[in-house]
Formats: structure tokens, C-alpha cells, sequence
């Protein structure tokens, strides 16, 4: 049965550089992810796509909000937005598209838009 998934996880400043290359697939392997299909990278795309690199944009976020941090505060909430394999197995390319584009409009409902970044 396909179902839709969503995990987040909170993280802290020693996630941020990792996350944005792994993210971005600035690797040239993942030792640590065999999964990972270098060869459809080319496929991935954005639905919200970042303007800056991660680190920089969380630092404005947090210092246009006016906040202050320890070194151990949690940053941000790194979000996973996808579905089971199934759900993708009879689906176009336009129509994964679509669902990953009404899941970010759900998220945005729920966080406020302009609170997600990097989609």
C-alpha cells in the first residue's frame, strides 16, 4: 500500500555543511548511503530553491529574528518529504512533481510560508 512520508529531525550548527552537500549531491560518492544513484541526480529538482548556501541562510534567518544561540542550540529542522516506492511506481514524472509541490503548500500551511527554505 503506497503511503506518503514526511520526517523531521532537529539539528545543529555541525549538521549544516554535511546536510548542504548531501542534499545537493556535491559528493562524488556516498560510502556512508550505497543507495544513493549518482546517476539520477541529474533528475533532482527544487520545489523552493535555495538562494544562498544553507549555513548563510540560517544565520539570517536567526539574526533578522532577533535571536541569540549556544553553541549546543538546535538550528533548524532538517525535513524529508517523500513517499513509498509504490506510491512513485505509476506515476509520471509531472505527477511525483505535482504531489512533491502540494506536500511543500501543506508545509507551509503548517510552519508559515517563508519558514521553509531549500525544497
Amino acid at each position: 500500500m503506497p503511503y506518503a512520508i514526511m520526517r523531521f529531525e532537529k539539528r545543529k550548527s555541525g549538521a549544516i555543511g554535511g546536510l548542504n552537500n548531501h542534499h545537493e549531491r556535491k559528493k562524488q560518492k556516498y560510502e556512508s548511503n550505497p543507495d544513493i544513484d549518482m546517476s539520477r541526480s541529474a533528475q533532482n529538482y527544487h520545489i523552493i530553491r535555495p538562494q544562498t548556501k544553507y549555513r548563510d541562510e540560517i544565520a539570517r534567518r536567526i539574526h533578522d529574528a532577533g535571536c541569540k544561540v549556544r553553541k549546543d542550540s538546535v538550528l533548524f529542522i532538517d525535513t524529508l518529504i517523500t513517499a513509498s516506492p509504490e506510491f512513485f511506481d505509476k506515476r509520471s514524472p509531472e505527477d511525483s512533481r505535482a504531489y512533491f509541490k502540494r506536500a511543500v503548500e501543506f508545509l507551509e500551511q503548517e510552519v508559515g510560508r517563508g519558514n521553509t527554505a531549500g525544497c
